[in-house]
């Protein structure tokens, strides 16, 4: 921060206080696109034209280690021509973060990345969007094989504990003030079978590593070049299947989720193969993501433009909680 900084407030509203650190003029104006785990802005200078989208992370979210470490995988798979993704940009001091102390005196880090003009994936055509997004996935999980990780390179484990565990990385599902008397049995269930189904899978070395986490159609954009994948902040330590369980996030109870799934496995066998234990475990996979969102809610409610969402999530989940028991939900077995 400079003398001249804007007074700092609560942490999302903090971005005026870092755009000094990059080079923006004082005329420059910050539009707010999301605030969840991080507050996305688009910013723009209109002496300069120049034109970013800035990042502030929540204080205590992600340490400045796993923030660097996502910044690494980033810059490795856009200088190996794996992943199209916006740059980061440093700093005008050539740092990857800009560091400051919020009003509480807790640090706060911002990251700064190319803005890329677009849209989003056509929702209209939603399976042909997840031949891409499965096709993206085998890349990067292809990469990671053969990328060596810098010292110090550390990112969040997804597992069943982090998940749906009670001390959950979002929440724990039986926390959520849906979940009733009728709901915690059915759902502890759901709990003890993806915990025996995922633990018999284990963690097979090519079917186990670092992740995208939050790979949707929300995180593409379509420009003249192709897609663009953004949004890091969740990438992490997970089987490679995650990853279509988190592509699948909010609609893993509609009924084209089927159709899906088989489209994203085309996108991805093109390149790496699955075998029939992989297709096996997928189910478990959906609902073990299914879990974490239960707790999510619980933990997340100033998110207020999914409040109708959240009321339906546990409804629709013990749904396809019940047909997962049965073995019938994204019955993969065998195909």
């Amino acid at each position: 921060m400079t003398p001249t900084s804007p007074p700092l407030r609560i942490w999302h509203d903090n971005g005026a206080a870092v755009l000094d650190q990059y080079g923006f003029g004082p005329h420059s104006r910050l539009e707010i696109f999301s605030i969840s785990e991080n507050a996305t802005y688009r910013v723009s200078d209109p002496d300069s034209g120049r034109v970013a989208v800035l990042r502030l992370s929540r204080p205590g979210e992600r340490s400045r280690a796993e923030i660097l470490s996502e910044i690494a995988w980033i810059r490795a798979l856009r200088t190996s021509g794996t992943a199209r993704t916006p740059a980061v940009i440093d700093t005008l001091a050539g740092a990857p973060i800009a560091t400051f102390h919020d009003a509480t005196g807790a640090a706060q880090f911002a990251t700064l990345f190319d803005f890329v003009p677009g849209r989003m994936l056509d929702e209209t055509n939603a399976e042909a969007a997840f031949v891409d997004l499965g096709e993206t996935a085998a890349r990067l999980h292809g990469f990671n094989e053969t990328w060596r990780r810098p010292p110090g390179f550390v990112r969040p484990h997804w597992d069943i504990e982090t998940a749906m565990g009670r001390q959950g990385r979002w929440g724990y599902w039986g926390d959520n003030a849906t979940v009733g008397a009728a709901e915690r049995d059915l759902l502890a269930r759901v709990d003890a079978k993806i915990r025996a189904e995922i633990g018999a899978y284990g963690r097979p070395p090519a079917r186990h590593g670092l992740i995208h986490g939050d790979m949707r159609m929300a995180n593409f954009i379509v420009d003249p070049g192709g897609i663009q994948l953004i949004d890091f902040d969740d990438c992490g330590i997970s089987w490679h299947l995650y990853e279509l369980a988190c592509a699948l996030t909010f609609v893993e109870h509609a009924p084209e989720t089927p159709a899906l799934v088989a489209a994203w496995l085309r996108g991805y066998t093109r390149l790496r193969p699955l075998d029939a234990a992989d297709l096996a475990v997928l189910p478990a996979m959906v609902m073990l993501r299914r879990m974490l969102l239960v707790g999510w809610f619980h933990t997340h409610g100033h998110v207020t433009e999914l409040h109708d969402l959240s009321q339906r999530y546990v409804p629709q989940t013990m749904e396809i909680g019940a047909a997962f028991l049965r073995g019938a939900y994204l019955a993969m077995r065998g195909a």
